[in-house]
């Protein structure tokens, strides 16, 4: 099996492109956006010196991907359009994944990285959503290479540059990225020689890296250091087994059918754990390549994991983005050097099975994360009369509708939510108020409920809506629902 892999690499990494382009723009345009999605088209629409400046206060991530995102709007604000950005990294990383994967190990190990990276479940979702995860992604694999090659083969000075320009642009892109850049650190601290035959390159090449990320360090330590300090957390904290959770979701994402999802987490952990176990067995320098993998996997997950107990709670897995690329290689790793008699091969060959299982499911099965929002916004704008207003019990429906019908002004009925900042809603084109200074005036009420993020204050509000007004109609879609009222009868 090996040998027919290394002979046919090449061909397998064609298949893994056509195969990882299908995938990607399947259905890229299905779904409307979710909250996430919004608010960074919303952010991408203004103006880039209000993007570097972070004008938008509730941002908690770094420009560089809403100035990337700002430029590629001129090219099409359709979801197959914008989304296409994340698609198009996603896709990049796999020839990237296959050479680093052919330079570190084999070219069977590459091929099959690089199919793997094609079908899993995580890369496909994130590939499809209008945010910065695929680009992370792209640029997490392109520091491994590059770091790895700077400091094994004790790169040229454009070796350095390389790693210079990968480092910043993979900080913009996401805060912490800095810690897979910490995870190769420390993976280098294992061979001392190689350390002290680079250290002077590696010092001046970090600290070139920090300076090029000064203007941005301000805004980095306001944006954590305001959530870090104070405020309310909006991460549960994550527990001892967090890491083997945020393993399987690197996976599979969220899209896995319930009675896979036990079978995904075993084959995951055991095959990862079998690889673990069969690679004390191998040469020096193969177990240290293979080292740096698992650093890159397992250093980002640990720190975050200490911070959120030590501090507050910033455990996010699809964060975790950056190690993705090491989970994918170590697989591929694990069915081309394992040992005769070794399980491993077969269990990645039946977790590949489960991979098609879970991306058919998600073919053929809404996204209860993406609710039909652009529905209910072009039904209130196809409706909308003078003397309407729109209101919205969740910022959940409220920040897509602006992006959907900014024509329209939407309302966020304010609950005393601190998430909920009326400054960024009025960038946006919206407010939040009280829903009674909303409905002052007016004729009706196009009031939009997302039942799923329902809360004792927004019942609260829509039982009072409810008790006060005649209902004219109701469009149920089970994850959101539209109401209109007319608030000049009397119930």
């Amino acid at each position: 099996m090996i040998n027919w892999l290394e002979q046919h690499n090449k061909l397998i990494l064609i298949i893994a492109l056509f195969v990882g382009a299908g995938l990607r723009w399947l259905q890229i345009s299905g779904s409307s956006f979710w909250y996430d999605e919004a608010f960074s088209v919303l952010i991408a629409r203004l103006s880039p010196g209000q993007i570097w400046d972070n004008v938008v206060i509730a941002s908690i991530h770094p420009p560089g991907y809403y100035l990337l995102l700002h430029f590629w709007l001129s090219l099409g604000q359709s979801e197959a359009a914008i989304r296409t950005l994340s698609a198009l990294f996603s896709l990049g990383a796999i020839p990237l994944v296959y050479g680093l994967g052919c330079w570190l190990f084999n070219r069977a190990t590459g091929a099959l990285a690089a199919l793997g990276l094609a079908l899993c479940p995580f890369q496909v979702y994130f590939a499809q959503e209008a945010r910065m995860y695929g680009l992370v992604v792209f640029l997490s694999v392109a520091l491994t290479w590059i770091f790895l090659y700077a400091v094994t083969v004790k790169g040229k000075w454009f070796i350095w540059l390389g790693y210079i320009l990968v480092a910043v642009l993979g900080l913009y892109a996401h805060y912490f990225f800095v810690f897979l850049l910490i995870g190769l650190h420390l993976w280098l601290l294992f061979d001392l020689t190689r350390l002290r035959s680079v250290i002077w390159r590696l010092v001046l090449a970090d600290s070139l890296v920090a300076l090029f990320f000064l203007p941005q360090v301000n805004q980095a330590l306001n944006n954590t250091g305001a959530y870090l300090v104070g405020g309310r957390a909006w991460q549960t904290t994550p527990h001892l087994l967090s890491p083997l959770t945020t393993v399987f979701y690197l996976v599979f994402a969220h899209r896995s059918p319930v009675w896979l999802a036990p079978i995904g987490l075993f084959l995951t952990l055991a095959a990862l754990l079998l690889i673990f176990w069969d690679g004390r067995r191998r040469a020096r320098l193969e177990r240290y390549n293979e080292l740096a993998l698992w650093f890159s996997l397992l250093a980002p997950i640990v720190i975050v994991l200490v911070i959120s107990w030590l501090i507050k709670p910033i455990y996010l897995e699809r964060s975790f983005a950056i190690a993705s690329p090491a989970l994918i290689l170590l697989l591929a790793r694990g069915v081309t050097a394992a040992p005769k008699g070794s399980p491993t091969p077969y269990l990645v060959i039946v977790l590949v099975f489960t991979f098609i299982i879970t991306l058919a499911a998600n073919v053929v099965t809404p996204d209860p994360a993406k609710p039909p929002i652009r529905e209910a916004a072009q039904m209130v704008e196809t409706g909308f009369m003078e003397g309407d207003v729109s209101l919205h019990l969740q910022d959940a429906s409220c920040i897509p509708a602006l992006w959907y019908t900014p024509e329209i002004p939407h309302w966020l009925a304010d609950q005393g939510n601190d998430w909920a900042l009326p400054e960024d809603h009025r960038l946006f084109g919206g407010d939040v108020v009280e829903w009674q200074t909303a409905v002052t005036g007016a004729n009706r009420l196009w009031l939009t409920v997302m039942p799923g993020y329902n809360g004792p204050e927004q019942e609260a509000v829509h039982q009072a809506i409810e008790a006060a007004y005649p209902r004219l109609s109701v469009k149920d879609w089970g994850e959101i629902q539209l109401y209109l009222y007319n608030l000049r009868g009397v119930k």
